[in-house]
């Protein structure tokens, strides 16, 4: 007797009923085809011969790799401990719900991406939904160019969304150092990661960028630019990033609704392999973004001054609602702790409101505002006595509660928009009538570390003239620096501490 096989979408009421009568005998029902899954395509370059993609036989080359459009759900591995040499641009898309992945496979050492000198190690243009982690990636060349290690571009006028990036290596990207003309937008596009939207309406949204390290790369470390002034991009989150020795601007958000940049760290930017050469760059800084965020970063050992620049944060130009810095530690940084560039270039006149910050030998703060912003200054600690304080601040200024340690020959400024309310005066001349006059009766000042963690030098004693009586500020954030609850109501210390005296 012949057994027939039916496909089950085919055998549905009667016709499964005929079906059975007809053979009168066993039926084997089988699926329907289904729809492709998702697949793993492999890559291990150290291989001698090109395969066709599977674990067992993998793609050989960059090229391959190339070669195929990925789609939901799909992952590019490349296998650990090899490197591959060449510019990675793989196609296609992802969902929401299934994004391509790009990893690694195997265990051991990372395994590597190397540009070879081409403008991008990796790059995706124009594609949605991607998931990239656990590589190295690396661009060097004999000689600087707009380079990065990976670059993320929205270029057709329409939103693009979904990118995760995280847990990556990024070292020696030979990137343009030099922001000076005619190398500026080679400089404004390099960096170890960079994202970017050209051409009218082009966005990028849903933007993570987490937990990389990256060192040595020509331009910066991070520049993740969304949008443009006129059309934002949304969701920008960049947390827990390491940035060292780079040269160039250490972390930038652009164009973006509402960035938040929390929990990073950069240290020596301006140095490195490929070392700043011309122009202004800063350490952590927002461009033409609608209520910024910056916080809980560490920015240290900035000591290549630039034309005008080099403070660890800056609310640059073209930045409008709220601009907040709040509960971030700096120290030892040659351009100083805060730059208000509002004049810059295209006018936001954003209201920046900076507070519980932590800056160790900064000593400087610079406006170009002109007038523009105003600045709340509040509950933060400025700690200088290895040189004198070099402040300038916008010309509507509001500085309350907070604790100024410097060196007799400083001086703070004053004018007629500047109002001097409830600070605490160490060895620096009190600026106006205002304020007490005394040893504020820190812990262990000046012992500040490498990461936001590192200074609780700068708590309260007991015996502190700052404790209970400050200026009570409507809206101020709920917490202190150490997430001590601050009230609305009741009078805070002065200072970025609020806890008990210790």
């Amino acid at each position: 007797m012949t057994i027939r096989a039916f496909p089950v979408r085919q055998l549905t009421g009667r016709g499964l009923v005929a079906a059975l009568l007809a053979l009168g005998g066993t039926v084997v029902l089988t699926p329907a085809p289904a729809s492709a899954e998702a697949a793993v395509t492999y890559v291990d370059c150290s291989r001698p011969t090109a395969g066709d993609g599977s674990q067992a036989a993998p793609f050989n080359s960059v090229g391959q790799a190339n070669g195929r459009t990925y789609g939901p759900g799909d992952t590019l591995a490349f296998a650990s401990g090899t490197t591959c040499t060449g510019a990675l641009a793989p196609k296609g898309s992802g969902t929401a719900a299934a994004p391509v992945t790009l990893t690694r496979y195997g265990t051991g050492v990372l395994p590597v991406i190397d540009g070879g000198g081409a403008p991008d190690a990796v790059s995706l243009t124009d594609q949605d939904h991607w998931r990239i982690s656990e590589l190295k990636l690396t661009n060097p060349a004999s000689t600087l160019a707009r380079r990065t290690g990976l670059r993320i571009s929205a270029t057709d006028g329409k939103a693009h969304r979904g990118y995760d990036i995280g847990n990556l290596v990024v070292d020696r990207v030979a990137g343009q150092t030099s922001k000076n003309s005619p190398t500026t937008e080679d400089f404004v596009q390099s960096a170890g990661i960079v994202t970017g939207a050209s051409g009218t309406n082009s966005t990028l949204h849903d933007v993570h960028v987490h937990d990389n390290r990256i060192s040595n790369t020509g331009g910066g470390g991070l520049k993740i630019r969304v949008g443009a002034m006129a059309v934002k991009g949304t969701g920008v989150l960049i947390e827990n990033n390491l940035v060292e020795d780079v040269g160039g601007d250490g972390i930038i958000a652009s164009y973006a609704d509402a960035p938040l940049i929390q929990y990073n760290t950069a240290s020596g930017v301006g140095n490195g392999v490929y070392p700043f050469s011309g122009g202004n760059f800063a350490g952590i800084w927002v461009l033409g973004d609608h209520n910024p965020t910056i916080q809980k970063n560490a920015v240290h050992g900035i000591t290549r001054m630039s034309v005008a620049d080099s403070q660890a944060f800056d609310c640059d130009w073209g930045n409008t609602g709220t601009c907040t810095i709040q509960y971030n530690f700096s120290r030892d940084n040659i351009g100083g702790f805060f730059l208000d560039c509002d004049g810059c270039g295209t006018i936001g006149a954003a209201k920046q409101v900076i507070r519980y910050n932590i800056s160790e030998n900064d000593c400087r703060m610079s406006s170009v505002s002109a007038g523009r912003s105003a600045l709340h200054l509040y509950n933060n600690v400025f700690y200088c006595t290895d040189k004198k304080f070099d402040i300038t601040l916008p010309d509507e200024s509001v500085v309350e509660n907070n604790i100024w340690v410097g060196t007799g020959d400083s001086r703070l400024p004053t004018g007629p928009g500047i109002t001097w309310l409830w600070n605490v005066f160490q060895g620096v001349p009190r600026p106006t009538a205002n304020g007490i006059v005394g040893d504020p009766k820190f812990v262990n000042p000046g012992t500040g570390g490498d990461t936001i963690h590192s200074v609780d030098g700068y708590k309260l004693r007991a015996t502190s003239p700052a404790l209970n009586n400050g200026s009570v500020i409507t809206g101020n954030g709920g917490r202190d620096y150490w997430a001590n609850p601050v009230s609305t109501t009741t009078k805070p210390h002065r200072g970025a501490y609020n806890g008990p005296g210790l």
